[in-house]
């Protein structure tokens, strides 16, 4: 039998922070998990504007592709979903408005109610 031990609120924080350390740097994209256009010119994957699920994918795996389904991808996928309304992460990056500086907020404060929550 296999057991897994769900990721600790503080390592959530931290792939949170990655997250967004991410978008900061190469941007933000809606509609896939990453630009299909930047990626098209031959920009790496890792270089490529990402939406909120890409950014997460980038700090657990190094790409912005669904690698598959690990606890911490998936624990970092769900803080989020839990502080949203859409019916998820990909809708709410695709919503008219939630450009980059929600999503940074989104990371951000999501990251901080962990921090407080682990403490």
């Amino acid at each position: 039998m296999t057991t897994t031990t769900a990721p600790a609120a503080a390592d959530i924080a931290a792939v949170l922070d990655l997250a967004h350390d991410h978008i900061e740097t190469v941007g933000y994209c809606k509609k896939y998990l990453y630009s299909i256009t930047q990626a098209d010119t031959g920009l790496p994957l890792d270089k490529c504007a990402v939406d909120l699920v890409g950014a997460i994918n980038v700090a657990v795996h190094g790409t912005p592709r669904h690698v598959g389904g690990d606890p911490l991808t998936w624990a970092a996928e769900q803080a989020l979903a839990d502080r949203i309304t859409a019916p998820s992460i990909a809708a709410w990056c695709d919503y008219p408005g939630n450009g980059k500086t929600l999503a940074l907020a989104l990371l951000r404060d999501t990251a901080e109610a962990l921090r407080k929550e682990a403490s």
